[in-house]
């Protein structure tokens, strides 16, 4: 897997979690994480929500292929900083 991978319409996402998923390092809003089931290449998507206490962000997971190359990409909900 590569390092580092374009994801159409959300930017850049580097390889976490040993190697296992792409993580965007800018939050999404509700309505980008809405339409990603939208996209011909996003196949899943699973929404968790932020912690009652504001310690965690809401995040999504997705199942993703982009050319032929499956992968998951999450991220934080929210406005970017």
């Amino acid at each position: 897997m590569k390092p580092i991978r374009n994801v159409p319409g959300l930017g850049t996402a580097r390889l976490d979690h040993g190697g296992v998923t792409y993580r965007l390092a800018e939050p999404l809003t509700i309505d980008e994480v809405s339409g990603l089931p939208r996209e011909d290449w996003c196949h899943r998507l699973t929404v968790t929500d932020a912690s009652a206490d504001g310690r965690y962000a809401a995040e999504f997971h997705a199942i993703c292929e982009l050319d032929g190359e499956p992968f998951v990409l999450v991220g934080r909900i929210g406005e970017a900083t």
